[in-house]
C-alpha cells in the first residue's frame, strides 16, 4: 500500500514524503493512498511521518491536516507537515531552528578609532544611538564573513575577521525565538567610509574612549569594550580552528580561546599581535 506513496525512510524511523515528487493526477486519490500508507507505515513501526508542500499544492493542506498532520515549518515556497503515528511513545520530532544569528563588527583603527553607526529607521522614529554594524547571518554563512559583508554593506569598508570578543544569548527575541548576538573584532583593510543610504543615517570614525564614555550606549556594548580591553592586555582571544568533521568529509570551525604564544590561524595571530 505505502508503495503508491513515494518516499524515504530516516535514520530515526521516520519517514519523508516530498509531494511534489508524487503523481497526482487527481488530489483524492492522493489521501487515499496517504491514508493507506500511514495505516501501513504505523503497523510497520514507523515513528514520525515529515511532508514537504509546495507552494502550488497548498490546496492539499485541509486535507493533509484532517488526518492528523500538523505544520512545522515553512519557507519561501515550501511547508512542512508532521504526524506522529505510535500512541504508547510520546511525540518526539523536534521542533524547528528557534534561535537567530545576528554579528557585529568591531571594527578598531590604529589611531584606537571605532567605526559606529546609526541605524536609519528605530521605533518610534527616535534617533538612534550609536551601535556597532552588523546584521544576521546568512545560511551557509562563517560568522567572520557576516561580520565581514555587514561592515562592508553598511559601512563601505573592507575589513578582515581577527578574533570574537563576546556574545550575547538573549530570549523570547522576534517571532519568540531565541537569539545569538557574536561580536568580532575585526582588522580594517580600508578607510574610506560609503554609508549604505537605505539602511544607515550616520557613520564615522569615533575615539574609543568617547564612545565608551556615551550614556545612550548600550550596557552590552559597553561590556565589548571592555572585554576588547582585556584582549589587548591580555592577548587571549577566542580564535576559530578547521577541525575534521565527524564523517571525515569536511572541516568545521571550531571557536575556542587562543592564549598569547598559541597555535592559531596565521591571520589571527598576526592580527592579535598587532593590537
Amino acid at each position: 500500500m505505502a508503495a503508491n506513496i513515494q518516499h524515504k525512510n530516516d535514520r530515526f524511523g521516520g519517514v519523508l514524503v516530498d509531494v511534489s515528487e508524487q503523481e497526482l493526477p487527481d488530489l483524492n486519490d492522493f489521501i487515499s493512498n496517504l491514508k493507506d500508507a500511514l495505516r501501513q507505515w504505523k503497523a510497520d513501526g514507523k515513528r514520525g511521518v515529515w511532508l514537504t508542500l509546495q507552494t502550488s499544492q497548498s490546496s492539499l493542506i485541509p486535507k493533509i491536516t484532517e488526518l492528523g498532520f500538523d505544520f512545522h515549518h515553512a519557507k519561501p515556497g515550501s511547508v512542512c507537515l508532521t504526524k506522529w503515528l505510535p500512541e504508547d511513545i510520546p511525540n518526539h520530532i523536534p521542533g524547528y531552528a528557534n534561535h537567530f544569528l545576528g554579528v557585529g563588527g568591531f571594527v578598531i583603527n590604529d589611531q584606537k578609532q571605532l567605526l559606529v553607526i546609526r541605524e536609519k529607521y528605530h521605533a518610534n522614529n527616535n534617533i538612534t544611538a550609536w551601535k556597532l554594524p552588523g546584521g544576521l547571518a546568512d545560511a551557509g554563512e562563517d560568522i567572520g564573513e557576516t561580520a565581514r559583508r555587514e561592515v562592508r554593506e553598511e559601512t563601505g569598508v573592507d575589513t578582515e575577521f581577527v578574533c570574537v570578543i563576546a556574545y550575547r544569548h538573549m530570549h523570547n527575541y522576534r517571532h519568540g525565538c531565541s537569539d545569538f548576538y557574536y561580536v568580532c573584532l575585526m582588522k580594517p583593510l580600508t578607510a574610506d567610509i560609503q554609508a549604505c543610504p537605505l539602511e544607515i543615517a550616520e557613520c564615522k570614525w569615533m575615539d574609543l574612549d568617547e564612545y565608551e564614555a556615551m550614556d545612550s550606549i548600550s550596557d552590552v556594548n559597553k561590556y565589548v569594550v571592555k572585554k576588547y580591553r582585556e584582549i589587548v592586555l591580555t592577548g587571549n582571544v577566542i580564535g576559530v580552528d578547521k577541525v575534521i568533521s565527524f564523517d571525515k568529509k569536511s572541516l568545521q570551525n571550531v571557536y575556542s580561546v587562543h592564549s598569547k604564544g598559541s597555535r592559531c590561524e596565521s591571520s589571527q595571530a598576526e592580527n592579535v599581535a598587532n593590537l
